[in-house]
């Protein structure tokens, strides 16, 4: 009977051990793609105030925003909808040269050449909440 319990024990810790790592590796994937993201809302929040889609004072908020991180973050995309009845995609490339991200086309020419890249899904947030 005590064999039962330390095996038991044992189990469990083990269980809330993993628990613990598989959480550690989801915070430490967020953390390391951050900042990008964080660029990423900053310059389509610029895009939408210069477009006149968004009035000076009104931003896109990253909480209200699905992200999609591609290729270990090469590529992300951004999902939101202005209005209620439209959805809106953006997407930005990595550009290495610059050290900062830029707007890719959304078109389908455009993304037929890079779907090898958009195969690779490295880190989502906000997807599926709505």
């Amino acid at each position: 009977m005590k064999i039962k319990m330390i095996c038991i024990s044992l189990l469990i810790l083990i269980l809330f051990l993993l628990l613990g790592y598989c959480r550690n590796q989801k915070e430490n994937i967020r953390e390391r793609y951050d900042s990008s993201i964080n660029q990423v809302i900053i310059l389509e929040n610029k895009r939408l105030q210069k477009e006149k889609k968004l009035d000076d004072n009104e931003i896109l908020k990253r909480e209200d925003t699905g992200i999609v991180v591609y290729s270990d973050g090469k590529y992300i995309e951004l999902i939101y909808e202005l209005d209620s009845n439209k959805q809106n995609k953006s997407l930005y490339k990595y550009n290495e040269k610059n050290n900062s991200y830029e707007q890719f086309p959304h078109t389908p020419n455009k993304l037929k050449k890079i779907q090898k890249y958009l195969e690779k899904t490295s880190y989502i947030e906000n997807i599926g909440l709505k």
